[in-house]
């Protein structure tokens, strides 16, 4: 019998995690940068991040561990990110 996706069954744009499973801790770096400044930094939580959303410069979040799903639904609520891009990005099979 076929293996069912976590996502049977649920509406599109709901957040869950498909991939390896992955219990360790998140890690996020910031890159702000402007033509004239560079400003790179390791975040401990994801909430540092929103104080760059209405800068005016160019704004990179690495996130290297997808797996806490409330971390990436908090970042796209601030940056306004589609629920279906960040139900992609949740899809690590992809």
């Amino acid at each position: 019998m076929a293996k069912r996706s976590k996502k049977a069954g649920l509406p599109p744009g709901s957040l869950i995690h498909i991939g390896r499973e992955n219990t360790g801790a998140i890690k996020i770096a910031l890159m702000d940068y402007s033509e004239t400044e560079l400003q790179e930094k390791e975040m401990t939580s994801i909430e540092e991040c929103f104080i760059f959303r209405d800068k005016p410069t160019t704004t990179w979040i690495n996130i290297d561990g997808i797996h806490q799903v409330d971390v990436i639904e908090k970042l796209g609520n601030c940056f306004g990110f589609h629920p279906l891009m960040l139900e992609d990005i949740l899809n690590s099979d992809q």
